[in-house]
C-alpha cells in the first residue's frame, strides 16, 4: 500500500483480530499463559518487598496471585493487571508500524521486559500503599499506575518512531540528486 497511515491501520486491525481470536479461543480458555505471568508479577513484587525490608509472600490462586504483606493480603494480581495486553498492545504497535525489521526483533523484547518492570514496580507500589494508605489505592490503581504504565509504553512508541522508523529521515539536496 503506498499510504502508510492506510497500511498501519489495516495491520493493526488484522492483528486486532488474530490476536482478539486467540487470546479468546486458545490462550485464555486454557489459562496457562495468564496464571504464569500472574505468578511472575506477583512474586517479583513479593522479592522487591522483601528486597526494601517488607516480610512479603505471594498465595497462588485460581485467578489471581495475591502478594501479602506480613502474612496480609495487599492485592491480587490477576489477568487484567499481568501485563499481557500491555505486551500485545505495545508489540502490535511497533510491529505495524513501518521500520527496519532486525530492529524489531531486538526492541520489541527490550520494550516487553521494560514494561514488564514497570508492572512490577506498580504491583509492589500498590501492595505498600494498601498496606500503609488503603483508602488511596482505588484511586491509584485505576489512575497513578495506569498514567504511568501507558506513558512509559508511549515513551517506547515515540522512541521507536524517532530513532527506527525512517519516517522522519530528512533527505538532503545530495541524496535526492542520486
Amino acid at each position: 500500500m503506498k499510504n502508510p497511515l492506510i497500511s498501519f491501520i489495516v495491520k493493526a486491525v488484522l492483528l486486532y483480530i488474530i490476536w482478539f481470536l486467540c487470546y479468546d479461543y486458545v490462550i485464555a480458555p486454557s489459562g496457562v499463559i495468564d496464571a504464569w505471568l500472574n505468578r511472575v508479577v506477583g512474586v517479583q513484587s513479593s522479592v522487591l518487598l522483601n528486597w526494601i525490608g517488607y516480610s512479603s509472600d505471594t498465595i497462588p490462586g485460581n485467578n489471581q496471585t495475591v502478594v501479602r504483606i506480613s502474612n496480609v493480603s495487599m492485592v491480587g494480581v490477576g489477568n487484567p493487571c499481568n501485563g499481557l495486553e500491555l505486551f500485545i498492545l505495545f508489540s502490535g504497535f511497533i510491529l505495524c508500524f513501518p521500520g527496519n525489521r532486525q530492529s524489531k526483533l531486538w526492541f520489541i523484547p527490550i520494550g516487553i521486559i521494560i514494561i514488564h518492570i514497570a508492572n512490577v514496580i506498580r504491583s509492589m507500589s500498590l501492595a505498600l500503599i494498601q498496606y500503609h494508605d488503603p483508602a488511596s489505592l482505588d484511586f491509584n490503581h485505576h489512575y497513578t499506575f495506569t498514567v504511568i504504565v501507558y506513558a512509559i509504553i508511549f515513551a517506547l512508541w515515540m522512541y521507536w518512531v524517532n530513532k527506527y522508523s525512517g519516517l522522519f529521515d530528512v533527505k538532503t539536496k545530495n541524496d535526492i540528486e542520486k
